[in-house]
């Protein structure tokens, strides 16, 4: 352990904070843990998927880089019903059950397979079944037909991934999801580049597709491991109120989630059918910059939700607040040590991409404040959803959706710069408008001296 002057570092410190590191010592090593596996394995991710952007952008060119973009933003809007809502129900009731009740962690981890698996499916083959029109009436684009019947394939493993993802957030295998975000890194890399290279654009969405298969199957052995370590069966065998959850949490996450993914989608198309394929490109490598700045708050995300579900079982209001404060901190500060750096090297950063893409460093500027913000909120939301708060999720994800559509519809016009702009309006609101509110439903939710989440209904009462 470290010392200072042959002391312990911790009997340097002031007795009321020593004390209080004593006391919380383990909810403390379990979330520095969990960021570090998860910052490791989000770093490793990142790097080699902007390294894969950036070689995919010269390879490909603007316009062909702008439907790659396009492509993807669609399998993520399509991925809002297929993935999103169960894994934060995995990571939320397993995390709850895992060591109290194994039986019910092993039924839930069933039911959201299961779940994920036929919903994969039905999501992928409506995608594939509707390629045709959704390339010609809504991307007004019909030669992305082809690479629409691709991204069904990748909308199914994406599907199953989230669950998987969330099961693991869920066992707090947060070493297990580091390795299979490096597994993937590496996949993407290599297999979406060779991709573009040999075959254009259909390539690099095979690419994605092969990578998406991989982890799969590592996740699935995976979680059979530990699984088989805990005692804990996954059975699909359920009962009554293990279907009520989707209905009670689930549900309100996809609603959360589809009140905002469909924005996002939606801005990007507009941009595309406002100011060209070839600015929507150019978005396409700012948005990798807000990636990259996010990436601390992207692999905490997956901690926040079961480390604050878990402590609040325990009823502690003081534990619970220093939980949030700590996710607070590891995803607010280093968002802010990343995003300066990258705003003042906008330029270089654009010109990695080949020269047509120099005029987005702008849009990279303000794209690297909006991330700030995005960065204070996602602790907010995690909060919200550990409290089973199911109306504010819902109406804060309404407030960004709809701030989102309003500035995309009133700025695209002004290129990738005007989209980064709504961008950043979007990030402001909903720290102005989450932040109190989340005071209130702690203050609510603790004031009533039960241990138990306590759903809130859509009107805040």
């Amino acid at each position: 352990m470290l010392r200072l002057g042959g002391r312990f570092w911790r009997e340097w410190l002031p007795a009321g904070v020593r004390g209080s590191w004593q006391g919380e010592s383990s909810l403390w090593r379990r979330i520095a843990s969990g960021a570090f596996w998860e910052i490791a394995g989000a770093s490793i991710l990142n790097a080699f998927t902007l390294a894969s952007n950036v070689a995919c952008g010269r390879l490909l060119g603007p316009t062909r880089f702008g439907e790659f973009g396009i492509l993807l933003a669609t399998a993520n809007l399509f991925l809002t019903f297929a993935g999103t809502g169960l894994g934060m129900t995995a990571s939320r009731y397993i995390a709850e059950h895992r060591n109290s009740d194994q039986q019910s962690a092993g039924r839930i981890i069933g039911l959201c397979s299961a779940t994920a698996l036929v919903v994969g499916v039905g999501v992928g083959g409506f995608c594939l079944g509707a390629a045709p029109w959704l390339s010609a009436r809504v991307l007004n684009a019909p030669q992305l037909a082809g690479g629409l019947v691709i991204v069904s394939a990748i909308l199914l493993f994406a599907a199953v991934n989230a669950s998987q993802t969330g099961i693991l957030g869920g066992l707090e295998a947060f070493r297990t999801i580091a390795i299979g975000n490096a597994i993937r890194g590496v996949g993407l890399l290599v297999l979406v580049t060779a991709g573009a290279a040999l075959f254009g654009l259909h390539g690099a969405l095979l690419g994605y597709t092969a990578a998406g298969v991989a982890i799969t199957i590592y996740f699935r052995f995976a979680i059979w491991r530990l699984c088989k370590s805990r005692l804990i069966k996954a059975t699909y065998r359920f009962k009554r109120e293990d279907l009520r959850i989707l209905y009670r949490f689930t549900l309100p996450v996809l609603l959360a989630t589809f009140s905002y993914t469909p924005a996002i989608w939606w801005s990007n198309v507009l941009l595309a059918r406002t100011s060209g394929y070839a600015e929507a490109g150019i978005f396409n490598a700012v948005m990798q910059c807000q990636f990259v700045i996010l990436f601390f708050a992207t692999a905490t995300s997956n901690i926040s939700l079961p480390t604050l579900s878990n402590v609040l079982a325990e009823g502690d209001r003081g534990k619970y607040k220093r939980c949030l404060t700590a996710n607070f901190l590891v995803t607010t500060v280093p968002a802010i040590a990343v995003a300066v750096p990258i705003a003042i090297a906008a330029p270089f950063i654009m010109s990695l991409y080949g020269p047509a893409f120099a005029h987005g460093a702008n849009a990279v500027r303000l794209i690297s404040v909006s991330a700030v913000f995005f960065a204070i909120n996602s602790p907010v939301n995690h909060a919200m959803w550990s409290l089973e708060a199911a109306g504010p999720g819902v109406l804060l994800s309404l407030v960004r959706g709809g701030t989102l559509v309003i500035g995309a519809y009133a700025l695209v016009g002004k290129g990738a710069w005007g989209l980064a702009l709504a961008y950043m309006l979007v990030s402001i609101a909903q720290v102005v408008v989450g932040l109190p509110w989340l005071g209130w439903l702690m203050r609510r939710k603790f004031s009533t001296g039960s241990t138990a989440a306590v759903p809130v209904s859509l009107v805040a009462r």
